[in-house]
């Protein structure tokens, strides 16, 4: 992998780009991130930043008729686009010969998505049904979205992307071409591009096609900063289409930017919890409560260093045992007393670390995930450089002691839990929770 290679440079209308040429293979890949996400919505306008998602994604008036993705298609590529907390992300992966037809109808779409009545019932009937199939009808649907309504106060820090149904139906044209205005300027976004082009020819065509973009202000992100939780929070969910009995965990995890050093050790500490067949709550301490499935994750979408603000360490387990819950607690529990007692053991931190770099390495050796994540961390921390670097910090930069600490903190934080269970068998009175009511 060729690193510190990375070429920026900002134009005059406030886009900042990120050249990541490679000279191996032959394809390239195009991410397009803007500051905008569904904790920067309004209050009462949650799903608007999932919704313009969609609005955006089949691209400006110069992909008419067939739209951004047929032509990508047709060109040998792929493409996709993404909502988070802070961002929304477009990206795509084609042959090399596709680079100037990538950055003509990213310039298109961030010059002017096409926004028409039709087009915006249509997406709104398109969410509606990927809230019915990913999460109403579907077992444990309400994970992860529950965990830090939950665990958090703020409203900021609670939406679940999808939005309330009600607040979907009221979204009109005039507030949706605001809400491009405010948020999707070349200001607020950042290009990145990986793999085998020529940076001054690309240089070249980034400037062709989005030099002429007009500049204009971006509304900025809300602070939505978090207090620490002050007790533990319980919540059961009645999920009609749970089979077995399943439990959420969610502890807050430290601030990435201030706690950087921190915050990797958790990160270790979740990999040794959970990840890998020598994980230390899958050699036997959750066999008493029947568990069939264990994940544990750094991230609320099991991706570490995906927004600036209140994340969360998540621990999610499918049991067999109705009372199961409490052997899977008493098993994090005791696990996480040990590690802050005695700190990670060095074979397996090691072993642990090792994996983990792997698979960070694997995954940027793919240039359309390798544009996601090195433009992820230039718009969250202005530290592209950050997710090349990470798999040799997690491998070496993390001791045991650290991961001892982290450990401690856990043992001593307030957290979510969270009890799924089936529909029939729920207490009375229990929540039922979706993530879009």
């Amino acid at each position: 992998m060729i690193r510190n290679r990375l070429r920026r440079l900002v134009l005059d209308n406030g886009l900042r780009i990120v050249l990541a040429p490679h000279p191996v293979g032959a394809s390239i890949g195009i991410a397009v991130h803007y500051g905008v996400g569904f904790r920067t919505e309004p209050e009462g306008r949650t799903g608007l930043a999932h919704l313009f998602e969609h609005l955006v994604f089949p691209g400006g008036h110069g992909a008419a008729p067939e739209g951004y993705l047929p032509r990508v298609q047709r060109a040998g590529g792929s493409g996709d686009a993404r909502t988070r907390q802070d961002t929304t992300v477009y990206y795509a992966t084609a042959p090399a010969s596709a680079l100037e037809m990538l950055l003509s109808l990213e310039a298109d779409r961030m010059r002017s998505p096409r926004l028409t009545e039709r087009i915006l019932r249509t997406q709104i009937a398109v969410i509606d049904e990927e809230i019915r199939l990913m999460v109403r009808n579907r077992p444990y649907g309400a994970f992860p979205w529950v965990l830090p309504r939950a665990l958090h106060r703020r409203p900021e820090n609670t939406r679940d992307g999808y939005g309330e149904t009600a607040d979907l139906a009221a979204f009109d044209l005039p507030l949706c071409e605001k809400f491009f205005t405010d948020h999707y300027g070349p200001g607020n976004a950042v290009v990145t591009l990986t793999g085998a082009f020529d940076p001054e020819t690309a240089e070249r065509l980034v400037q062709r096609h989005f030099g002429s973009l007009p500049a204009r202000p971006s509304v900025a992100a809300p602070e939505a900063p978090e207090p620490p939780p002050t007790e533990e929070r319980r919540l059961t969910v009645a999920d009609p289409h749970a089979g077995p009995h399943a439990l959420a965990v969610g502890y807050r995890m430290p601030d990435p930017v201030t706690e950087r050093a921190d915050y990797l050790a958790h990160l270790v500490l979740a990999a040794l919890l959970g990840q890998g067949g020598r994980a230390l709550l899958r050699r036997g301490p959750t066999a008493a409560a029947g568990v069939s499935s264990l994940s544990v994750g750094c991230g609320l979408f099991g991706l570490p260093l995906d927004t600036a603000g209140p994340d969360l360490l998540t621990l999610f387990a499918v049991h067999e045992h109705e009372h199961g819950e409490q052997d899977v607690l008493a098993a994090l529990d005791g696990t996480l007393e040990t590690l802050a007692e005695d700190g990670a053991d060095a074979g397996l931190l090691r072993a642990t670390t090792a994996r983990w770099a792997a698979g960070a390495l694997r995954d940027l050796g793919d240039p359309g995930t390798r544009a996601q994540l090195l433009g992820l961390r230039e718009i969250l921390f202005g530290e592209a450089e950050l997710t090349e670097a990470l798999p040799e910090l997690v491998r070496t930069g993390v001791t045991g002691e650290q991961v001892g600490r982290a450990a401690a903190r856990l043992r001593s934080s307030y957290r979510a839990v969270v009890r799924f269970v089936p529909e029939g068998n729920a207490p009375r009175g229990a929540a039922r929770e979706r993530a879009a009511a």
